[in-house]
C-alpha cells in the first residue's frame, strides 16, 4: 500500500521520517502528535489527551464544531467523535507513549489511516473563534479606546493563535487610529511567549529598517508604547530616531494658530526621549530652536517636547541654560512661561544662577505686533 496517497500531506509529512525507517510504532506516535497540535491550533485549548479533548470538542458550546450541531443526529455526531478520541488515545496513543511497542506495518497502517480520516473531519470543522471575524472587531470604528476593552478582547483569543493575531493586526493597521491599536497591542504584546514577543519585535523592526512614508512611522510610533522601543533592532531604531531629530529641526509652530507648520513627524518623538540612542543629537537640535530667536521654532519646543527633555538629560544642557538665562534676563514671557507651566527640569537641578535669573525676572513691554496672550501653554 502506498500510505503516503492515502493522507493528508502535511500528516504524511509529520511521520514520513520514521516509517521510512520502519520504525512504525514511532510513526504512530507521530501521527498522534500531529492530531494533538491540530486540536490545540484550531481549538486554542491547551493540555493533552483527555483533558485536550474534552476542551476541543465536549461541552454545550463545542471550540470545534464537526457539523451545524442543530439536530439530534449532529450532536450525535460530535459526541461520538469526542468519546471515539478519548477512547483511541487511552487504548492505542497512552500505552505507546508509556511502553515498548513493536507494531508491525499493517497495525501502523490501519491506525494511521485512521487518524487521517479524523484529522480530516477536524480540519473541515468551523471553529468557534476566526481570526478573520475577530481583525474586524480589532479595526471596528466603534473600538473602546480603553484598557478594560482591550482585555476583554484578548481574551478570546485562544492561547495558540495570539502571535497570528498580532500579525493580522499588525500587517493591517494602516489607516486605524493609533490610539486603538496601542490599548490592543499593550495588552496582547504581554500575552505573548517570550519566543513570540522577539517575533513581534523583529517584524516591527525589519518594518522600521526600510520604510519612508512618516504616516506610516507615525502609526507604528503612536500603536505601542515607549517601552517597546528597546526592543527593536538598534539599526531600526537609530534610522527612525536620525528621522525624527531632522524633523525636529524642521518643527515649527504657529501660536496664533494653534497649527503646527513643520516637524509634524518630529512631535512624535517625545515619549520615545527616555529610550533614544541619540540623546544629545536631539538636544543639540532643541538647542538650536530655543536660540534660534524664531518665535515659531522654539514655540514648536515649547508646544510638544519641553515637558520630555528631563528624559534627554537629568539636568539642563549648559548650551541650553544659557539660552534661557539671558532670554529671562531679556524679559521673555515665553521662556519664564516655560519654566513655570512647562513641567521641565526639577528647579532642584537648576543652576544657582538660573534661579537667580528666573526670580528677577520681569517681564518686557510687548511691541504692537506681538500677541497680547504670550503664555505658549
Amino acid at each position: 500500500m502506498n500510505l503516503e496517497t492515502r493522507l493528508p500531506a502535511e500528516l504524511w509529512e509529520a511521520l514520513r521520517t520514521n516509517y521510512e525507517k520502519r520504525n512504525f510504532t514511532g510513526a504512530v506516535l507521530d501521527a498522534f502528535y500531529f492530531l494533538s497540535d491540530l486540536l490545540r491550533k484550531k481549538s486554542g485549548a491547551e493540555g493533552d489527551g483527555a483533558s485536550l479533548i474534552g476542551q476541543a470538542l465536549g461541552g454545550a458550546a463545542p471550540k470545534i464544531k464537526l457539523n451545524k450541531l442543530q439536530t439530534e443526529s449532529e450532536w450525535s455526531v460530535q459526541k461520538g467523535i469526542e468519546q471515539l478520541l478519548r477512547g483511541f488515545y487511552q487504548a492505542v496513543r497512552n500505552p505507546r507513549s508509556h511502553e515498548k511497542t513493536t507494531d508491525t506495518e499493517e497495525d501502523a497502517q490501519a491506525l494511521i489511516i485512521f487518524i487521517g480520516y479524523l484529522i480530516r473531519q477536524i480540519d473541515q470543522a468551523k471553529a468557534q473563534f476566526s481570526r478573520q471575524d475577530f481583525l474586524k472587531r480589532v479595526l471596528d470604528p466603534d473600538f473602546v479606546p480603553q484598557k478594560r476593552y482591550a482585555e476583554l478582547l484578548v481574551s478570546e483569543i485562544p492561547v495558540g493563535q495570539r502571535f497570528e493575531v498580532f500579525l493580522d493586526v499588525y500587517r493591517n493597521k494602516e489607516g486605524w487610529k493609533p490610539a486603538n491599536l496601542r490599548h490592543f497591542f499593550d495588552v496582547l504584546l504581554a500575552q505573548l511567549t517570550e519566543e513570540e514577543r522577539k517575533q513581534a519585535d523583529d517584524v516591527i523592526s525589519e518594518e522600521l529598517k526600510t520604510v519612508d512614508d512618516e504616516k506610516t512611522i507615525r502609526l507604528i510610533i503612536g500603536s505601542f508604547r515607549g517601552d517597546v522601543w528597546p526592543r527593536l533592532v538598534e539599526a531600526a531604531r537609530i534610522r527612525i530616531e536620525n528621522r525624527l531629530v531632522h524633523s525636529i529641526q524642521e518643527g515649527r509652530y504657529d501660536r496664533s494658530q494653534r497649527r503646527c507648520r513643520g516637524g509634524s513627524l518630529g512631535t512624535w518623538s517625545a515619549e520615545l526621549f527616555p529610550y533614544f540612542s541619540l540623546k544629545h543629537d536631539a538636544l543639540r537640535v532643541v538647542g538650536d530652536k530655543l536660540r534660534s530667536k524664531d518665535d515659531e521654532q522654539e514655540d514648536y519646543v515649547f508646544e510638544y517636547l519641553f515637558s520630555n527633555l528631563k528624559s534627554l538629560s537629568d539636568q539642563m544642557p549648559s548650551f541650553i541654560e544659557r539660552t534661557f538665562r539671558n532670554r529671562l534676563k531679556a524679559g521673555n514671557s515665553r521662556f519664564y512661561s516655560a519654566l513655570l507651566y512647562g513641567e521641565g527640569w526639577d528647579i532642584k537641578t537648576w543652576t544657582a544662577e538660573l534661579t537667580k535669573a528666573y526670580e528677577a525676572f520681569k517681564a518686557a513691554e510687548p511691541s504692537d505686533d506681538e500677541i497680547s496672550d504670550d503664555i505658549p501653554f
